[in-house]
């Protein structure tokens, strides 16, 4: 799973991916039309196996020299996509109804152009991300509750909707929890769209989890990480600054490229600093990562804390599940 993020000042580009010529409406790909099947990357079989759902907005898999944005017609970016959900949402496996909508992601080194640009190309993405949860919530949701869930790009895509859209959709009671794990919501943020909470306990719910994983020291390396960014303790779902020792974590999960897997208990502790999540792994040749400096673990956030998602989505359900109506 590759994934890209855009600059502040002072901070580390991610590594140089796609030489794309200059970008043109000419360049853009037809858009998804959520009504159409091919337009969903998951749905699910039996939308009422469970009384919850999920949302996945996948990160970036578009990160060769082909394309500025995603056409999600393509073989091998469906590919990409679909091993975010074999991987990293199959922490909510068995818990919720799963649905993943395509969209027209920005390719990874969209993220190093000057913001104007950035910004132009990444509306293509949020836009039809906001057309498909937007048809979920008319079409298919069906009243359930639900959790939204994303990693990077998606993450990236899901915070710019909610600061420009959060508290006006008119479902929000509904939302379990939103774990935009891979970027940062930060103070301002909080300040311009004040309807958005952050977690603050493991079985809160309409709130918000965010953090970036990096090991000490290197949170200035890590272009995720932006001023000011709210974090969540994936070991205690709280913003409690304190060391978070390994003994809580339930299990650190690392995928093979044939889907096999294996758990490790225990394998890093964790402690907000800085506005990162500083991570001390017992083996971190595990982390390496071609895309990011040493020290900065974002294609890991999942992997590092899986079980502890898994472990906690399923606490929050059951708490929103029992509260009383």
């Amino acid at each position: 799973m590759l994934t890209g993020i855009p600059l502040s000042e002072g901070q580390t580009a991610v590594a140089g991916t796609a030489q794309l010529p200059p970008f043109t409406t000419a360049d853009v790909p037809p858009a998804p039309d959520y009504e159409n099947d091919a337009s969903w990357l998951a749905r699910p079989k039996e939308p009422d196996q469970f009384a919850v759902d999920i949302v996945w907005i996948y990160p970036t898999v578009l990160y060769d020299e082909s394309a500025w944005l995603m056409d999600i017609t393509r073989k091998d970016l469906i590919a990409g996509a679909q091993e975010t959900v074999a991987t990293e949402a199959h922490a909510f496996s068995g818990l919720a109804n799963l649905y993943a909508p395509f969209y027209r992601q920005m390719n990874l080194s969209g993220f190093n152009l000057p913001k104007e640009q950035r910004d132009a190309l990444a509306a293509y993405g949020e836009e039809d991300v906001r057309k498909a949860l937007k048809y979920y919530l008319d079409h298919l949701n069906n009243g359930r509750p639900f959790i939204i869930a994303a990693h990077s790009q998606g993450s990236y895509v899901l915070t710019q909707l909610a600061l420009d859209h959060w508290g006006k959709i008119g479902h929000e009671e509904r939302m379990i929890a939103a774990y935009v794990i891979g970027w940062s919501i930060t103070d301002d943020d909080l300040k311009a769209n004040p309807k958005i909470s952050i977690c603050d306990q493991p079985h809160q719910t309409g709130c918000f989890i965010s953090y970036n994983s990096v090991a000490a020291g290197h949170q200035k390396d890590a272009p995720m990480i932006l001023p000011g960014a709210v974090v969540v303790n994936p070991l205690t779902w709280t913003r409690d600054e304190a060391l978070a020792p390994a003994s809580l974590n339930r299990g650190s999960t690392f995928f093979n490229k044939d889907h096999s897997s294996r758990t490790l208990p225990h394998f890093t502790s964790a402690q907000i600093a800085d506005g990162g999540l500083v991570v001390t792994p017992k083996d971190p040749s595990l982390l390496e990562s071609p895309f990011f400096p040493a020290g900065v673990y974002h294609s890991y956030d999942y992997s590092l804390f899986f079980e502890n998602i898994r472990a906690n989505a399923a606490q929050r359900i059951e708490a929103y599940l029992s509260r009383p109506r």
